[in-house]
């Protein structure tokens, strides 16, 4: 059975895809996704810490780069975006300050398309012995 767009000889537009965190929890289920669609096939470049793999780093598809958050420049990142479509961030944490400064590298290359890191929610947790409910720290890092 094919599809509507195989049937008018409608081609995806997206041909490389760079995802930030790729060897996080939830990086590693979009770049195992990305890899394993049957209709479309993506070059990824997975950009991970410095010292960190990537469980797919010996597919041929999948291109591993460096990328440490705490020294990132805009200028650098636009460079080695040159050529990509998409960004997919799945960054979390303190990594999170570095999303603007990836978006806005991401314009200077030319990419046609930013996803952010907005996995999951406004959370409120509970610290140990404590009956108190806080806003999750990391959720001050999504709304800046």
């Amino acid at each position: 059975m094919s599809s509507h767009a195989q049937n008018y000889g409608i081609v995806a537009p997206f041909k490389t895809v760079a995802l930030f965190g790729a060897n996080g929890q939830i990086g590693e289920r979009i770049l195992n996704a990305l890899l394993s669609l049957k209709r479309h096939t993506f070059k990824v470049i997975a950009f991970v810490p410095p010292g960190s793999d990537v469980q797919q780093s010996n597919n041929a598809k999948v291109e591993v780069k460096t990328f440490d958050a705490k020294d990132a420049t805009r200028e650098n990142i636009a460079k080695d975006l040159q050529g990509v479509d998409v960004v997919v961030s799945a960054l979390n944490g303190s990594a999170l300050k570095t999303q603007a400064i990836i978006q806005d590298a991401a314009a200077d290359a030319g990419v046609k398309r930013f996803y952010p890191s907005e996995f999951g929610f406004h959370h409120i947790y509970r610290k140990p012995n404590d009956p108190m409910g806080y806003i999750h720290p990391a959720w001050n890092l999504k709304a800046e």
